[in-house]
Parts: structure tokens; C-alpha cells; sequence
């Protein structure tokens, strides 16, 4: 069953009922039959309730979709609820939600002492009604939310206590919210021994896909790259000029290891490399990511291949997202002693560390393959 029942002082209504069954006889025995008749008003209303709240919630269904909604630090976004009701109408009763605070409602209003916060919100539905509880959130943190427990409470209509329903499966939708995006500027360092698709004025290779011009034909020239309704134009022959390209992939590692735990400054380099992320992708310039904490599949690390465009943004921001400090981490040096074996190093290199003797030895061999720049932290790694 999707919804679990707990029920909260039914065995004392149940009791009551009992009783004003032997109050029932007695004045009946005693003739008292407008008593009699009192009695046996308070007892129908107390053996409907009881029927209510036997039935109440057996044809609520929860539409479960599966959703993932992406938003800025300081966006606004949406819990999206739908609910479905075939049984007893509900009166009264309050939804009940607890998710992880990467979001939260605008203002004071919630407070919270752990990850986990919750919210109560006031829910109706009728018989046969569809209905769509939407709860109003912005985005407070870097992070990934879900929904940890939904429970609805329905209360008694005449007494008290309540029945507590709680849905049972793993609610699939998330909010996801990205890190702080800074205005952070970095170096481009093109390569102009490699082929690519960076436009540079200087460059040993043409993009033959991207004809910018012409020019008067010489002996030198291929006769593949004439021009020839240009030639038959000028009455001259004329040559194809092609925009001059080059390579600048890049490659950010990111270290987060300090020991068996994580950096204490892991937010500030997370959002120093989302900014580097951001350049790149005003710049269209491939890049690849790859952070020291541990993955499952072949690759033990959190690894995102080279590419660029708006879908390598998306994965990007989405991998820094989900980062926590509850990851377990490796050494920097088995991350890059993997790498030297399995991955070819682009031009240019980004190490974000702040540590880097323990990979010494890699870093000096990189050194001669790559442009390897070491970036430290911005306020030389100390607390904010």
C-alpha cells in the first residue's frame, strides 16, 4: 500500500460508544425514552464518525512523477503536489512535507536546525476531485532537494484525535540548485599546434567548413580550394580564404580532498569553478571536469568529458551541485596517476588546489604535456 494508517484516540471513542450503549438500555429500562432518544442521537453521530474514519484516505491517490526542476541561487521554484481523491471526502486536514533546505520559503517564517525542514500546509478535497497543492519555494543553497517524508493528518470532526496517513515509496521529484554564479575572469591559452574550432588569427589550420573571403589564386595553392564562380567573376582565378582555427579545450580539476574529509572551503571553489565554467561557455570553449571524489562505474572520480555548448553547461552546473561534504574522497595523486593512464591532457590545465605536494610528482611531469596552471584560493584558504 502506497499510504500507511496510523490512527490516534480511536480506542476512547470506541469506548464512549460502549458506554453510551449501556446508558442506551438503562433508559430504556427506566422508561426515559426522550433520554433514550438523546443517547441515541449522540450515538449515530458517534458510529458515523467511526465509519468516517474507517474509510477516509482508502481512495486518496498521489500522482508520483518523476521531475526534475533546475533553478539559480535565489530563484524561485515549486513543490508540485497533485492528488487524487476516489474515496471519502477530507476536511480539515494538514499536509505535512519535510525536504532537505537547499530550498525553502521566502522570508523568516520556517525555521530549522538541521538539513531537514518542514512545512505544514492546510489541505481539503472532495469526492472525485483532482487537486494540485503547490508550495511556493526559492532556491537558499547550493544542493539537491527532495522530499524525505509526506504525511497527512485528517482530525476528528467531533472529538479528539486524528488518522495519519503516510505515503510510503520515495517521492521522485527534486529541485535542484545551482551554486552562485561569480564574476571570475580567467586566461585563454589557445594552442596553435592543434586543430579545433577557436577562431585565431594566427594558426597553422584552416576550418574548411567556414569560407570567410577570397584571393588571387598562386602556383602554391590546391586546386580543390578555387573559387570558381568567383573566378568566373573576376575572369581571374580566385582562392578560397577559410577562417583560421585552433585548439583551446580545457581541463579543470578540482581538489576537495583534506584528508579522509572534505575542504572547509568547498562551497568558495565550487563557486570559483562554476565561474570558470560560466567564461567557458560565453566563449564556447570545450572543457572537461574532474574532481577527486569518489564515483561508482569505471572511472572512480567524478569525471565530465570534454565538450561544450549549452548541454555541457547543464551537466556542469548539475555535477557541482550535487556535491556534498558527505562524499567520501581520494587522494589527489591517485586521481591524477588515473588520469596520466586514460584520459589525453587538452592544452590547458586548471588545477584548483590548495595542496599540492602530495601530487608533486605528477605535476612536474604534466608540466612538459600541458599548460598547467595551479589556481589557489582567492582568499588564500581561509575561513570566509
Amino acid at each position: 500500500m502506497a499510504w500507511i494508517r496510523h490512527e490516534y484516540n480511536t480506542k476512547s471513542i470506541r469506548g464512549l460508544l460502549g458506554l453510551l450503549a449501556v446508558f442506551f438500555l438503562l433508559m430504556v429500562v427506566f422508561m426515559q425514552f426522550a433520554a433514550a432518544a438523546v443517547v441515541a442521537f449522540i450515538m449515530s453521530i458517534v458510529s458515523l464518525q467511526l465509519l468516517y474514519f474507517q474509510y477516509v484516505g482508502k481512495g486518496l491517490n498521489f500522482q508520483n512523477t518523476k521531475s526534475r526542476k533546475r533553478v539559480l541561487n535565489g530563484g524561485e521554484t515549486s513543490w508540485e503536489l497533485e492528488f487524487e481523491n476516489k474515496g471519502l471526502p477530507i476536511w480539515g486536514g494538514k499536509l505535512k512535507i519535510s525536504f532537505f533546505d537547499a530550498v525553502g520559503p521566502s522570508g523568516n517564517y520556517v525555521s530549522n536546525f538541521t538539513e531537514i525542514l518542514e512545512m505544514d500546509l492546510p489541505f481539503t478535497i472532495g469526492v472525485n476531485q483532482n487537486m494540485i497543492v503547490r508550495v511556493p519555494l526559492i532556491g537558499k543553497k547550493r544542493g539537491l532537494s527532495r522530499i524525505q517524508k509526506m504525511e497527512l493528518i485528517i482530525p476528528h470532526p467531533f472529538a479528539e484525535g486524528a488518522a495519519t496517513l503516510e505515503y510510503q515509496p520515495m517521492i521522485l521529484q527534486e529541485l535542484l540548485v545551482y551554486p552562485k554564479l561569480r564574476n571570475y575572469s580567467m586566461r585563454n591559452m589557445p594552442a596553435r599546434q592543434k586543430p579545433g574550432y577557436f577562431h585565431l588569427k594566427h594558426s597553422l589550420f584552416d576550418d574548411v567548413f567556414q569560407p570567410i573571403g577570397t584571393r588571387d589564386y598562386v602556383p602554391t595553392d590546391q586546386f580543390n580550394q578555387i573559387h570558381w564562380k568567383a573566378s568566373a567573376r573576376m575572369q581571374t582565378y580566385q582562392t578560397k580564404i577559410f577562417a583560421k582555427v585552433t585548439n583551446e579545450s580545457m581541463l579543470f580539476m578540482l581538489d576537495v580532498a583534506s584528508g579522509y574529509a572534505t575542504i572547509h572551503n568547498l562551497e568558495e571553489r565550487i563557486e570559483e569553478l562554476a565561474a570558470y565554467i560560466e567564461n567557458c561557455y560565453a566563449e564556447n570553449i570545450p572543457y572537461a571536469i574532474a574532481i577527486n571524489m569518489r564515483s561508482a562505474g569505471k572511472i572512480p572520480y567524478f569525471y565530465l568529458a570534454a565538450e561544450a555548448g549549452t548541454t555541457q553547461r547543464q551537466r556542469a552546473l548539475e555535477l557541482l551541485s550535487i556535491i556534498s561534504k558527505n562524499h567520501s574522497t581520494i587522494p589527489l595523486r591517485a586521481m591524477m596517476a588515473h588520469m596520466d593512464v586514460h584520459t589525453e591532457l587538452p592544452f590547458t590545465t586548471y588545477l584548483l588546489s590548495d595542496e599540492t605536494a602530495d601530487a608533486s610528482r605528477f605535476i612536474a611531469k604534466w608540466s612538459s604535456r600541458t599548460n598547467l596552471d595551479i589556481l589557489k584560493s582567492r582568499n588564500g584558504g581561509n575561513i570566509a
